[in-house]
């Protein structure tokens, strides 16, 4: 039996609510959850290795951003809920991860869809090594065991790149990124306290989650203004609702977090859901978010501001958490016979 490339991330993604709950645990917990982050990490290399290797799928071309970016979710949010890496790093990398798929999503398809580039990939390596480097030194503040675990996931970066090598011939740019990255971070870790080592890493992600979003909105950014401010509104309003919720986490007790990164990650996949569809040709709902439902979401917020009402952002987040699941639902029944002519395909 064939293992797919739809299979492989699709397995990424039904895992990816583990390391959520693992980082909220004890120390073992945590290196639990940095082993399974290491594992999902090298699943994402893979099924991308099988897509080549077969074809890229319509499926697939649905699946894998959606699955990057709820990596990026899970992950990012508790260690900016548990206060490891500060609002003005993580706030910046959603800016980009949803600004970037809404521009892809709002252009049309063919000559002007919006094409991954290497900085891209490269970014999504070091997020997913970055995060891991950031979680161990968080979890051990001695830093020895951090040491240790460095070195070994060091070492087994360079037996993936050896085999790699005697395999094929040649290694992913992705594994020397990662075993790069490894090898810098030892660098901070050995001169400055936790807290600091922490923000530098954090800081390093955001540069190159920023430079890599910057290829994007340079190259897209002025054709989506020559078509008014109406395009510009369409662009920005169906990411304020899930940036606002990234945005009061920090204030948040752990089960409102919980329903905070459920929300973020539904954000992530109905636009996903848009993306894809946008790429086949076929219409969305994103016009009723743009109109409807982003404004539904924030009512509570806005009644409760200027009313003065206590929890006025408990409710918020709980409202639009609802919200954002009933887009995704609907948009999922709308887009029904997209999906079904994908299930014929594959058959």
């Amino acid at each position: 039996m064939i293992v797919t490339a739809n299979q492989l991330t699709s397995l990424r993604i039904l895992l990816m609510p583990l390391p959520w709950f693992l980082i909220y645990q004890g120390t073992w917990e945590r290196v639990a959850a940095v082993i399974l982050l290491f594992i999902l990490g090298f699943t994402d290399y893979f099924d991308g290795y099988l897509a080549r290797k077969y074809g890229v799928t319509p499926l697939g071309r649905l699946l894998d951003p959606i699955a990057d970016k709820i990596f990026v979710a899970v992950t990012l949010l508790p260690l900016l809920h548990l206060d490891i890496l500060p609002l003005w790093v993580v706030w910046p990398i959603f800016l980009r991860e949803f600004i970037v798929t809404e521009l892809r999503r709002f252009l049309t398809p063919g000559r002007d869809e919006l094409k991954v580039t290497e900085l891209a990939k490269i970014k999504t390596t070091v997020q997913m090594t970055g995060i891991g480097l950031i979680l161990l030194t968080a979890t051990f503040p001695d830093k020895s065991v951090s040491y240790g675990l460095v070195l070994l996931a060091m070492a087994g970066t360079s037996i993936a790149v050896l085999v790699m090598k005697s395999r094929r011939g040649t290694v992913p740019p992705r594994l020397w990124i990662a075993l790069g990255f490894l090898l810098a971070g030892l660098l901070p870790l050995m001169l400055f306290p936790v807290r600091v080592v922490n923000v530098i890493y954090g800081a390093v992600l955001l540069a190159i989650t920023l430079a890599s979003g910057f290829q994007y909105v340079k190259a897209t950014l002025p054709a989506c203004m020559r078509r008014g401010p109406g395009a510009v509104a369409g662009l920005i309003l169906p990411v304020a609702l899930p940036l606002a919720l990234v945005a009061v986490l920090p204030g948040a007790s752990r089960f409102l977090a919980g329903i905070i990164t459920l929300a973020v990650t539904v954000e992530f996949c109905s636009q996903g859901m848009d993306m894809w569809a946008q790429q086949m040709g076929r219409k969305t709902l994103t016009p009723w978010k743009e109109r409807l439902v982003v404004p539904a979401a924030f009512l509570p917020l806005l009644y409760g501001w200027a009313s003065g009402m206590a929890g006025a952002a408990s409710i918020f987040i709980i409202w639009s958490c609802m919200v954002s699941l009933a887009y995704a639902v609907a948009d999922a029944v709308f887009l029904r016979d997209l999906f079904r002519e994908m299930e014929d395909g594959a058959g």
